[in-house]
């Protein structure tokens, strides 16, 4: 009879875990900056009666305080930064990824960083680190500034082999603090998803998913007050980033976020900002839309610029048969483009009978097929604008 309570009192608490984190997934849906609400309107719509009296995922007051009396007025200050390394193949035998960048972190902020491959967004977060030196300018540290990196390999893990989880966990502290609430090592593996059983799972033979929760839990029982994270989604399920995602919004200290995660930056970051490779920062106030946007733009001048390169007997020499090819390619991108919409929008409605019902099982399955089939049309729009091009000659 005691081991049947104790089930039931299991079940009650798991039951109602998950739908506090429902709550605050709705909660945060409603009160998304209004750039950012490119949401399917029935979802908001089936939301409403839910969430009308739920706060938001995140106290910022209250965060941005904790994080000032933890960190002071001073974060970590770049100021008139550049970083250039050796390139054989650039003119003057050195590629310059940061040019004179001037940016101020701010107790409590949380800031998402994008950009394309080799913008320099590892450079920005070997800065922050501490770990690289740049080649003009200084970075300037407030003196209470303790930062944790989470890297994107769990290569720091292969000494603990033999460690049990929760042992690893402890050898950096018994106990912290998250949220305001005092957790000890045990209940914070438990809070990022590991069952009893997996608690004391040797390190050595836990998934790569695991590793990278343990990795995270050990950063965050050494209290830091700045947290780096790059790349933190990488093989992360659904409900393990839901874990985070809410470990995350407790907090309390500047978060800086790089990843490829859409969803991630909107939702544990207040506001993101962009390198487009020409060494510069730039501030997104209408959030990853108005850098897709300006990537977009930036595609469109590269290809403007290709065309008007092309000489006249270089374009007359195309042949019928070639440009007879270039447009069946461009219609046959369109029709599978057409396809992949029609499936997401088919997604939608069947998240949303899906919220109507409640089903928290169904609404991830649905979600991670829906993350499936938006980067499939992204991947699309991109063979489109290759084909619109080639056949326009």
């Amino acid at each position: 009879m005691l081991a049947r309570a104790e089930r039931a009192r299991l079940a009650a608490a798991a039951a109602a875990k998950r739908e506090n984190l429902l709550r605050k997934e709705l909660a945060w849906l409603r009160r998304g900056a209004p750039a950012r609400t490119s949401k399917p309107r029935f979802r908001i719509d089936a939301a409403e009666a839910l969430i009308a009296d739920v706060p938001p995922p995140r106290d910022s007051v209250e965060l941005a305080a904790m994080a000032t009396a933890r960190l002071g007025k001073k974060v970590i200050d770049l100021e008139d930064v550049s970083v250039d390394f050796p390139d054989p193949a650039a003119p003057t035998g050195r590629r310059e990824v940061l040019r004179r960048v001037t940016w101020r972190l701010a107790p409590g902020e949380r800031v998402g960083i994008v950009g394309v491959n080799g913008a320099g967004k590892t450079t920005l977060l070997r800065l922050l680190e501490g770990t690289l030196t740049p080649t003009r300018g200084r970075v300037v540290r407030g003196q209470t500034v303790a930062v944790a990196t989470l890297s994107q390999t769990t290569h720091e893990l292969d000494p603990l082999a033999d460690a049990r989880v929760v042992d690893a966990v402890a050898m950096v502290g018994e106990r912290t603090r998250v949220g305001g609430k005092e957790l000890t090592a045990t209940q914070l593996v438990e809070r990022l998803g590991f069952t009893r059983s997996r608690a004391w799972t040797r390190v050595g033979e836990i998934s790569g998913g695991e590793r990278r929760r343990l990795q995270l839990l050990r950063l965050l029982m050494g209290e830091p007050n700045v947290l780096l994270l790059d790349e933190p989604t990488n093989d992360l399920d659904t409900d393990t980033l839901a874990a985070i995602e809410d470990l995350l919004d407790s907090f309390p200290g500047t978060l800086v976020v790089v990843s490829h995660d859409r969803y991630l930056l909107e939702r544990v970051t207040d506001h993101q900002i962009a390198l487009l490779g020409d060494g510069a920062i730039r501030d997104l106030p209408g959030g990853v839309e108005q850098y897709l946007q300006l990537r977009r733009e930036a595609v469109d001048t590269a290809q403007t610029a290709s065309r008007q390169a092309r000489s006249a007997p270089e374009v007359s020499a195309r042949s019928g048969a070639v440009l007879h090819a270039a447009r069946k390619e461009l219609a046959r991108v369109e029709r599978r483009l057409e396809k992949a919409t029609t499936h997401i929008d088919e997604l939608h409605q069947r998240m949303e009978q899906a919220s109507v019902q409640l089903d928290v099982q169904r609404l991830t399955e649905l979600g991670q097929q829906l993350v499936q089939a938006e980067a499939e049309r992204e991947e699309l729009e991109t063979q489109w604008l290759q084909a619109a091009e080639a056949a326009e000659y």
